[in-house]
């Protein structure tokens, strides 16, 4: 026997009388379940679920049988958390008869009593036996006019999956969070996080106002407006939004779906944008580069050099376009050993990220990574949209906040205006042997080894000329006699070096430093060379140390294998420093030093370098 017919006629011809509903479409209904919840039909349905409606009553001995094999499909179909959603309608019972009947058959769905408005919903489906088992698609349409006879949980689960609806675990929930990474006047940067049962999620930032008229204008819900038009990701992203207002309230939505596309519930972080407007003196800051270095921007600028900054986002393509423009106008301005001192501050990229932005561009200047401190540098400032191009000039002023469009012809023009002049990068063209800043006497001749470390297949050395009109100076190459200031053509193959002896002759016995122009097809390269009276000071053959930047101007750095203790002489033979050098690699400050060539000394090896402030 399979229903109870509430009609009389059907009792007398008796039990065994199969009565579906007749629907083709569903009816909406809004009803209050016995534990006060509201439920919506076509709320359900819209977001992208199934309903399954079992329509009973308390004393009906039939719906007594089905209703524990109800309740298990319903289990082993996600508990109302994935593809389908379970409700159970009676058309008769009261709130207190419908919650024992809860009590009693451990039902976890929603139930609707008759003052809940289930006698009204059974009319509307036009039920006539009992139970019947509805299944509605999410489309409205009817995909089951009555489910029987059910024998297990089983027969239930198949006739859901032959709709293409999936069994899932109960509690299994996609969600995502979000993280707030960073808030500025015009962008808001975020990172998103899903769980392990969010296989995709959909994103957007908005006002209040924005998201209510978008909604209003598509007819969607929340959740499935922002599935609709929201941004698509998976995984975890951090993602930056641009172009927003000042000083104006946000909020960042993120849906989370499974593999089945079923939506979990919205996320959303309230922000607010920083206030518009800026100092026109730029803050003072300390980070640490990827090489470990400590940059203090305000040691720099008093210095006398400026600074010119650009502040990017790892994996950015707007912050990856003008970087070979921003490597050239490093080298056309000389490699931070002249008039201006170039650094990248990237808020977002940590050190890893960093240095495979190094890697991929050929940066040479310093990079501060947001584990450098580069978020809290860009916060402080703040940064408004990226990337963003800064010159600031030595008394701590702006010159340019961003240097728009970001491209070399602009930064020059940035540069022009300030009046700071292109230098040439000494050892980005022509590298010079360890011994060559020592001119000896004319009994000996210095040997000069330079090499060809350009990219160039083959450089071609033109002329030497020196400033110092107290002597005369020649040089020896193979066999060859030449002059300085006599025009000749030697090529130096890449990778290859050649070697000259220079030899001179000083008419004056006083301390000199004149500077060596070496002129190649590629630019002039300028090598301060020193002469005294001073003895005692040898260079090593073999060095395994070096020192840069060449000039210097505020610091050197000495990096050789076990360095231990460090000394600093001037050419006078007078001690100005000594360090202790712990590692491979010690930071030198000159800035307290006076113009003129110095002497480092660690262990038995030597190397010059001139102070030019």
């Amino acid at each position: 026997m399979k229903k109870v017919f509430t009609l009389l006629i059907a009792l007398i011809l008796g039990w065994g009388v199969k009565a579906q509903c007749p629907l083709q479409t569903a009816v909406d209904f809004t009803a209050t379940d016995v534990h006060g919840e509201r439920v919506h039909l076509f709320d359900i349905l819209d977001r992208g679920q199934y309903v399954l409606l079992d329509f009973f009553f308390t004393t009906c001995g039939p719906c007594q049988q089905a209703t524990p094999k109800i309740r298990d499909s319903y289990t082993l179909m996600g508990c109302n958390q994935h593809d389908v959603f379970y409700i159970e309608i009676s058309d008769r019972d009261s709130d207190a008869a419908c919650l024992n009947w809860v009590n009693n058959y451990g039902i976890e769905y929603p139930t609707i009593s008759r003052p809940g408005g289930g006698g009204t919903i059974c009319n509307q489906y036009q039920i006539g036996a009992f139970p019947t088992v509805v299944l509605i698609r999410p489309d409205h349409s009817i995909a089951i006019g009555d489910l029987w006879p059910i024998n297990n949980a089983q027969t239930i689960v198949n006739a859901l999956e032959n709709q293409g609806v999936h069994q899932h675990a109960c509690g299994a929930t996609p969600e995502v969070s979000i993280t707030i990474d960073q808030v500025l006047e015009t962008e808001v940067t975020a990172t998103f996080t899903p769980n392990s049962d969010c296989a995709s999620y959909a994103y957007t930032i908005a006002t209040d106002a924005e998201i209510q008229e978008w909604m209003g204008l598509t007819g969607l819900d929340l959740p499935n407006y922002l599935w609709t038009y929201g941004i698509p990701s998976s995984g975890t992203l951090s993602n930056t939004f641009n172009g927003l207002t000042p000083h104006t309230d946000y909020t960042i939505y993120a849906v989370p779906a499974d593999n089945d596309g079923t939506l979990g519930e919205v996320a959303q972080e309230t922000v607010t944008t920083t206030p518009g407007g800026g100092s026109e003196t730029m803050p003072d800051f300390t980070g640490t580069d990827l090489d470990g270095n400590e940059i203090h921007l305000y040691d720099l600028l008093d210095a006398g050099q400026a600074v010119f900054i650009n502040f990017f986002l790892t994996g950015d393509p707007f912050s990856e376009t003008p970087m070979s423009d921003i490597v050239e106008a490093f080298h056309q301005y000389g490699c931070n050993n002249h008039d201006v001192f170039f650094m990248g501050i990237s808020p977002n990229g940590h050190d890893d990220a960093c240095q495979a932005w190094v890697e991929q561009f050929g940066v040479q200047y310093p990079i501060i990574s947001r584990d450098g401190g580069g978020n809290d540098i860009a916060q402080a400032i703040p940064v408004a949209l990226y990337p963003a191009l800064m010159l600031i000039r030595p008394d701590h002023t702006f010159a340019e906040r961003d240097i728009y469009p970001p491209t070399l012809e602009y930064i020059v023009q940035a540069m022009e205006a300030e009046g700071y002049e292109q230098a040439s990068c000494y050892e980005e063209t022509l590298t010079f042997g360890t011994d060559t800043l020592w001119i000896s006497q004319m009994q000996d001749a210095t040997p000069l080894t330079i090499y060809n470390n350009t990219t160039e297949p083959v450089i071609h050395l033109n002329k030497i000329t020196v400033d110092d009109d107290g002597g005369w100076y020649y040089f020896t190459y193979g066999n060859q006699q030449i002059f300085l200031d006599e025009d000749f053509d030697i090529p130096i193959a890449q990778g290859d070096n050649i070697q000259l002896d220079i030899w001179m002759n000083i008419y004056r016995k006083d301390t000199i430093y004149p500077i060596l122009s070496f002129e190649n097809t590629l630019e002039t390269v300028q090598l301060v060379t020193a002469f005294d009276w001073t003895s005692g000071v040898q260079v090593t053959e073999n060095q395994t140390m070096t020192l840069r930047p060449n000039p210097a101007n505020d610091f050197v750095t000495l990096k050789g294998a076990n360095l231990g203790t460090v000394r600093v002489y001037n050419t006078l033979g007078q001690m100005m420093d000594e360090f202790e050098a712990n590692g491979n690699e010690l930071n030198i400050h000159t800035s307290s030093y006076g113009n003129g060539i110095y002497v480092v000394k660690a262990g038995e090896q030597t190397l010059r370098f001139m102070v030019r402030h």
